[in-house]
Parts: structure tokens; sequence; C-alpha cells
């Protein structure tokens, strides 16, 4: 799971030093905006007068699946956290990378 979320940087970082590099750049800067987007939802959660459309949640997903994309680490982390909330981790396992047959033997 982890392994095929980064091959195509990891394929880049592999090839030279500079690459390396450049890709631990990229992914600093995703994760600096994934924390800042999860900041920012609290704020628009609370003043958005739309209970309908929750526009904070859905900036603090896409803060979380920024995280998640760029570090290795906290993409285990969260899932696992998530997968604790079966209903929850329905709804927003195909944005990990996760397919129907892996969660099959849940």
């Amino acid at each position: 799971m982890v392994a095929a979320m980064n091959e195509s940087l990891n394929g880049w970082a592999k090839s030279h030093p500079i690459g390396a590099f450049v890709v631990l750049i990229i992914r600093g800067v995703c994760i600096i905006i994934g924390l800042l987007l999860m900041l920012i939802s609290v704020p628009v959660a609370i003043l958005t007068p739309f209970p309908l459309v929750p526009i904070g949640a859905l900036v603090g997903l896409a803060g979380l699946i920024l995280v998640a994309g760029a570090s290795k680490t906290l993409h285990a982390k969260i899932t696992d956290l998530l997968r604790k909330v079966p209903w929850l981790w329905k709804r927003v396992r195909w944005a990990f990378g996760e397919k129907d047959a892996d969660t099959a033997a849940e």
C-alpha cells in the first residue's frame, strides 16, 4: 500500500541526488499546505452559514489527503485511525489508494 503510493516520485528520487532533493522539497511543501488546510478548516466550519454543505469538512479532508499523500509514515497512521471508524473509512478509502479487495479482509 505505502510502496505503491509514491512509485513515481521514488523512481525519480533514486535516479539522481538532485531529484531526491526536489522530491524532499515537494513533500515538505505538500505537508505544510495540508496542515494549513486542516487548521483553516476549523474556523471555516464554524463561520460557514451553510449547514447542508460542510465546507470546513471538505477543506479539512483535502488537507488530510495532502498530508497522507506526502508522508509515508503519516499515511499509515491516518489510514489506521480512519479504519477504526468503518462508516467513514468506507467513504474515504478511495482517496487513500485503497481498493475494495484490500478491505474485504476486514
